[in-house]
């Protein structure tokens, strides 16, 4: 009877340690402590008093568990240490990646502000250069059409007093015209006059009719006919 209680502490022994659960890393098991020495007490008080071996053996086996279980520890804080020391590498390496990434993008932030304001710059001069030659062709234009209007305006007046200076000599080319013309009827008549005188006496001097057609011939031979003169 004492044989089969034995076999079935141990079985509930296998059991506790099928079903514990294992040391991440290692082939070790966490054994419920307070559960295995009641088993062992249980499977102690079901051997003889007399199985010196048996005790012996139990103890061994305690001894065995300790260990496991010391050593189970040890495994878990070494695990949690090495955990821990990969976490804060895993955490400094992140944090490094981040603070280059940032100081990254810090200095082609940088960058491409400075290239931003050059380029605003440059633009900001084109156009500065651009407004500068428009005002100064402006005023060039300005000046050139002051300069055309005042051309034209000389040239009008230049033209004006042409034509009042032509209208001038007209005026006294046509007096003086008149005067030498007045001058030549004034001189033509005395002339005729002169000449009538001469015929008055001419014919005087001549009697009879036959001289006096002798003298008419002559005369429309020299071309001095009276109606031509008005006499």
């Amino acid at each position: 009877m004492a044989e089969l209680k034995v076999f079935t502490v141990l079985s509930e022994i296998n059991s506790l340690m099928d079903n514990s659960k294992k040391v991440p890393l290692s082939g070790l098991i966490m054994l419920d402590r307070q559960r295995m020495d009641q088993l062992l007490d249980k499977l102690e008080a079901c051997l003889d008093p007399d199985l010196e071996k048996a005790e012996k053996l139990l103890a061994k086996e305690r001894e065995l568990l300790d260990n496991v279980d010391r050593r189970a520890k040890e495994i878990s804080e070494k695990a949690a240490k090495e955990a821990k020391e990969v976490t804060d590498q895993a955490n400094a390496s992140a944090r490094r990646t981040v603070d280059d990434a940032k100081a990254g993008a810090e200095d082609t932030l940088r960058q491409a502000t400075d290239r931003a304001n050059q380029l605003l710059a440059g633009a900001q001069a084109q156009a500065n250069q651009m407004i500068a030659t428009a005002q100064m062709q402006s005023a060039q234009m300005v000046e050139e059409n002051e300069i055309t209007q005042r051309a034209q305006a000389r040239a009008a007046e230049i033209t004006e007093a042409a034509q009042q200076e032509s209208s001038r000599i007209q005026q006294e080319t046509m007096g003086t015209l008149s005067q030498l013309l007045e001058h030549a009827d004034i001189g033509l008549s005395a002339q005729l006059d002169s000449l009538r005188s001469m015929r008055q006496q001419l014919g005087a001097g001549y009697i009879d009719a036959g001289q006096q057609g002798y003298r008419q011939d002559s005369y429309q031979q020299d071309g001095y006919q009276q109606d031509g003169y008005g006499v």
